[in-house]
């Protein structure tokens, strides 16, 4: 008889576990994501390539019954780097790379998690795609969806430093800058300066000599209104290539360009953008000025793609018939240099002047130029 009640209560116990194992499979399995909201972000849409971000994701549980285990997985370019991140597990691919989170959720609870990532190329990058699975406490009931959560961002291409800059740039930078101040416009007033000797009677600013104490003149400004238009030829990119026509040397083209336009932007020349290349954004932005400007140029630049989709000379003569009016072009190019000159003749021959920069050339460059001959020194030393 004891054996006998032993084993019975044995398999009670065995048919109650299952029981309880089913119930909980039942209830909280098959309903594992119902009510479930989940959201995701970036904390600013807009950056620059190399600059530390943070992805934010909420996820919160609506209903009364908790969800014990639930995974999301996403997938994101392999430029992003994701840093002191414990909570979740990496795949890493050569074009992306699956992220994947996990979460434990009480009844009503809300979850905010922060992930810092590095974004080291640029690019326009929209991500959309989310999947989640959840179960019971067993593992009995799966539940999976995909869920469409927008999350844009734009990387901008990394600017370069001042010594990263070619000579050429240097040197047409202080042309340019002398070009742009040489004639005063007595229509344009600007504020007013200490009056100099030789300023003539006519432009004494009274209100501003009342103000000050002292005599007062207008402040004039300059008729010269210069544009840039920046040129930029991706070339015939060789994937994997670690020098010449590859990627790394694409980029700093690009990276090139970028900084050459933000620098003009910053001082106020009306500055415009196209290049031969396939994008997902525009391939020609007119000249204009100003910060909403800058992030058009600048986005423009992200969405470029190292495919060329035109040669350099189809570029500028497209350039030629649209016949505007004189301004500086500024081609950023690896080509050959009677090359680019013979593709900028039109321009030149409608009164537009070319400016050529090189990726590869830096600021030493111009260390390296040959010096002129010197006369040999005829003095005698005497000494030693």
């Amino acid at each position: 008889m004891q054996k006998e009640g032993k084993r019975l209560a044995l398999l009670g116990l065995l048919l109650a576990g299952a029981i309880l194992i089913a119930a909980q499979a039942l209830l909280i399995g098959r309903g594992s994501l119902r009510g479930i909201v989940y959201s995701r972000r970036f904390d600013r849409e807009r950056c620059f390539a190399g600059d530390r971000l943070e992805l934010i994701e909420v996820i919160e549980n609506r209903k009364k019954l908790p969800v014990p285990w639930l995974r999301l997985e996403s997938e994101f370019p392999a430029a992003f780097r994701f840093r002191g991140n414990t909570v979740s597990k990496m795949e890493q691919g050569s074009v992306y790379q699956t992220h994947t989170s996990g979460f434990a959720l009480l009844p009503g609870r809300r979850v905010t998690r922060r992930h810092f990532v590095v974004c080291e190329n640029r690019g326009i990058f929209r991500l959309s795609t989310v999947f989640m699975t959840a179960g019971d406490l067993l593992g009995f009931v799966i539940r999976s969806r995909s869920l469409n959560v927008e999350s844009p961002l734009i990387v901008y291409p990394a600017l370069l430093e001042d010594r990263e800059l070619p000579y050429a740039w240097h040197s047409w930078q202080g042309e340019f800058a002398v070009r742009r101040w040489i004639l005063e416009d007595p229509f344009m007033i600007e504020g007013s300066r200490e009056y100099a000797p030789g300023d003539p009677m006519n432009r004494i600013d009274w209100k501003a000599t009342a103000r000050t104490g002292g005599l007062q003149v207008y402040k004039q400004g300059h008729s010269a209104d210069p544009r840039v238009m920046i040129v930029l030829d991706i070339g015939n990119v060789v994937a994997g290539l670690a020098s010449g026509s590859g990627e790394a040397e694409a980029e700093r083209a690009i990276s090139l360009a970028a900084t050459c336009a933000d620098r003009l932007i910053a001082s106020g020349v009306p500055v415009g953008f196209v290049h031969n290349a396939h994008t997902l954004s525009a391939p020609r932005v007119l000249a204009g000025s100003g910060a909403p400007h800058r992030h058009l140029l600048l986005e423009a630049m992200a969405g470029i793609r190292l495919k060329e989709r035109q040669t350099l000379a189809e570029t500028l003569n497209g350039e030629a018939r649209e016949r505007s009016a004189a301004c500086d072009y500024l081609i950023v190019s690896s080509a050959d240099e009677a090359e680019i000159r013979r593709a900028a003749e039109p321009l030149e021959r409608m009164g537009h002047r070319i400016g050529i920069f090189r990726p590869t050339d830096d600021a030493s460059a111009a260390s390296a130029r040959p010096e002129s001959p010197r006369e040999p020194d005829l003095r005698k030393e005497v000494g030693a």
